[in-house]
């Protein structure tokens, strides 16, 4: 078990090397499949788009697989999202324990903009244009200690928009530890890294990112109240716009009712998001209200049942 550990950790940090080494060449390429940029899941965007420092949270494994480690049950979670470009998400995923150390999940995205037109030259609608971005994933952990996962998320795509497609494959690779006597989290991710059909034609890569976050359980009054702060720093490698920053705060009351507030920065000029979550038996409802334009708004809806 140890030699294997070792063996795992290390090919998993020369991954990590080898692309920040090539960081010249990763800049000398444009961009693909944006869509994968976009924040769907309501919890995590009203943190503040965070995903990287979750324990046992399957809706954050999308882009850190280690966040898989210690469920305990089984899940099915549906979110739903409409940009204010009218482009709707939805992504449903499935999540269960395989055994004490082994966690998987997978999960089907679709988009598309139903109001997308071709015109002629005085801007009258000729036509519909076809569009759609699909995506079938799915992620794996394994955790080698009580207080340390592993994980990586592969997700294939298909992009079609009018007569043009693509097709591609994502993976993500992320890292998780736990301390369960000081409360908090550690997590890493390393994601989308992969080729695409327009690569050779186009040199276009994936909008590849590093995350670090930590995670911090800083009030609790036995089961009643809970209050978690969260930070993660985003590096864009393949944009130029650099870093990103987001702070988060989750309060949760009687393991209920959640309040969310998230706060990003670095950049463009300071976003907020909000959000709120019930629990009725089985089943959770989450909600994300993120400012978008002063005129437009975009909100975000998760479904989560546990069985």
């Amino acid at each position: 078990m140890v030699y294997d550990k070792k063996n795992f950790l290390r090919k998993f940090f020369l991954t990590i090397i080898f692309f920040i080494v090539n960081i010249n060449i990763i800049h000398s390429t444009s961009i693909t499949a944006d869509f994968l940029l976009v924040n769907i899941s309501a919890r995590e965007t009203a943190l503040g788009g965070i995903y990287s420092p979750f324990y046992a949270k399957p809706g954050a494994s999308t882009v850190n697989p280690a966040s898989l480690m210690g469920i305990v049950a089984r899940y099915i979670i549906f979110s739903h999202y409409t940009s204010v470009f009218d482009t709707h998400y939805e992504q449903l995923l499935y999540a269960q324990p395989i055994n004490a150390n082994d966690y998987i999940s997978g999960f089907l995205f679709y988009d598309s903009n139903d109001n997308l037109e071709r015109t002629d030259s005085e801007g009258y609608a000729i036509e519909k244009i076809e569009n759609y971005d699909i995506l079938i994933g799915s992620s794996y952990c394994r955790q080698f200690e009580k207080e340390f996962s592993l994980g990586i998320t592969t997700k294939l795509f298909l992009s079609k928009i009018y007569k043009a497609t693509d097709f591609g494959v994502v993976f993500n690779l992320g890292a998780l530890y736990r301390n369960f006597e000081k409360r908090y989290l550690l997590g890493f991710v390393f994601e989308n890294f992969g080729l695409s059909t327009k690569y050779t034609k186009e040199q276009s890569l994936f909008p590849m990112i590093i995350r670090a976050g930590y995670g911090v359980e800083i009030y609790r009054e036995l089961d009643i109240y809970k209050i978690a702060m969260y930070l993660e720093e985003r590096i864009y490698l393949n944009e130029i716009e650099g870093t990103e920053t987001s702070f988060g705060l989750e309060a949760i009351y009687l393991d209920i009712f959640t309040f969310r507030y998230g706060y990003i920065f670095g950049i463009s000029e300071g976003r907020i998001a909000l959000g709120a979550g019930i629990k009725i038996e089985s089943f959770f409802v989450d909600y994300a209200y993120q400012p978008f334009f002063i005129s437009d708004n975009a909100h975000r809806f998760t479904i989560k049942y546990i069985f």
